[in-house]
Formats: structure tokens, sequence, C-alpha cells
């Protein structure tokens, strides 16, 4: 599971506004889950149908708005809710990964 703390903190104010993406497809929305757990929507259904990506800076707003604590919040792919599990910086990219 991935710390949120940890990952602002990586972050830095460079990075708060790179697309977040799962294993480089771009994230394009959100929606809240089970307790503490926001699904990440990735798959895209019609190509093109979203010009703007979610990006940190957005997903962290969300999280505060939602009243959930960094510690616990849980991250899982809207179409099949697998746990997200890791995460590594690329350009301008923040790469999340079920493994």
């Amino acid at each position: 599971m991935i710390n949120l703390k940890e990952l602002i903190e990586s972050a830095g104010p460079d990075r708060l506004d790179h697309t977040v993406t799962i294993e480089g497809s771009p994230v394009w929305d959100y929606k809240m889950g089970d307790v503490h757990t926001v699904f990440l929507i990735s798959e895209d259904p019609w190509e093109g149908v979203e010009e703007e990506y979610v990006t940190l800076r957005e997903l962290r707003k969300y999280i505060v708005d939602s009243f959930i604590p960094f510690d616990s919040v849980k991250f899982k792919t809207e179409a099949d809710r697998e746990l997200i599990k890791s995460y590594k910086w690329e350009e301008e990219q923040l790469i999340l990964s079920h493994y």
C-alpha cells in the first residue's frame, strides 16, 4: 500500500502537477470506494474522450476534501479493484503500479 504522506513529500512542489498514471495509462477520473479507498479510472473506453488527466495535486485535494487521513488512504483500480502497491517518478508522470 502506498503511504500518501511519503509520496507527497517525495514529490515536493515541483512534481505536484505531474500526471498520475497506472502503469503508464493516464488516470482521467477517480471516485470514492470502500472506507478510505479511492478508485482510480485509467481505462479509456473511447479514445480521446478525456483531454485532461488527473494530477497529484488534484488527487491530494480530493483526499483532503473527503477527510481521508493520508496514512490510511488506499488506491485501487476502478476496473478490477486491484490495490496499488508502489510508485515511481518518470519525466512528467507519477507511475503507480500493482506490483
